[in-house]
């Protein structure tokens, strides 16, 4: 069986952070796990500062729902889904990143979700895995016969690209480069399909 795990963020849909950190005018939101590889202090970090700044999750998702997926995304899934079984592999959280889930046609999605008070703010995040998107992969590898193509961009992507039959870095950031010289790199979908 052959399976493709792909990242979202930065892979198929723009990121999100920039995003929220350009329309609140919070330059601290823009940081994104393609700078800063400890994942978790990354998420309360931003959790703090939505709190300070009075966001909460509808305020998130109402401005996240203005984004697009990258152009060529969809087609490029679309061509996938004939040869492998799509995985959208994402450190997302799917309350924010549910209205591109539905523009790239809903493949399946292992992501995280947001916990929130009763007021609508995010209180924290509830992880789907602790040890990273390597998890789905080694969970796919217990199958018999398995060829798993991975894409990504950032840091959290590094273990799941290794573990992978074929990984890919995609469009990634000079640090995460820096960091896995021994990852092939695609610049569009071309060099990966």
């Amino acid at each position: 069986m052959k399976y493709a795990c792909i990242d979202m963020e930065g892979v198929l849909i723009p990121e999100i952070w920039p995003h929220l950190a350009e329309k609140t005018n919070i330059n601290e939101l823009s940081a994104t796990s393609r700078e800063i590889p400890d994942y978790d202090s990354l998420v309360l970090g931003r959790i703090k500062i939505l709190r300070q700044n009075n966001i909460k999750l509808q305020d998130v998702i109402n401005m996240i729902s203005e984004l697009e997926p990258i152009d060529g995304a969809v087609s490029f899934l679309n061509r996938l889904n004939k040869s492998h079984k799509v995985i959208l592999v994402s450190d997302a959280f799917e309350q924010t990143i549910a209205p591109l889930w539905e523009l790239l046609e809903r493949p399946e999605l292992k992501c995280h979700k947001f916990q929130c008070d009763d007021d609508g703010y995010i209180k924290a995040p509830i992880y789907s895995r602790r040890k990273g998107k390597v998890e789905i992969i080694e969970g796919l590898k217990s199958k018999p016969n398995v060829d798993i193509l991975s894409v990504g961009d950032a840091f959290n992507d590094l273990e799941m690209l290794r573990a992978s039959t074929t990984g890919y870095l995609f469009r990634p950031s000079i640090e995460t480069r820096n960091t896995a010289i021994d990852i092939p790199i695609a610049m569009k979908y071309e060099d990966i399909l």
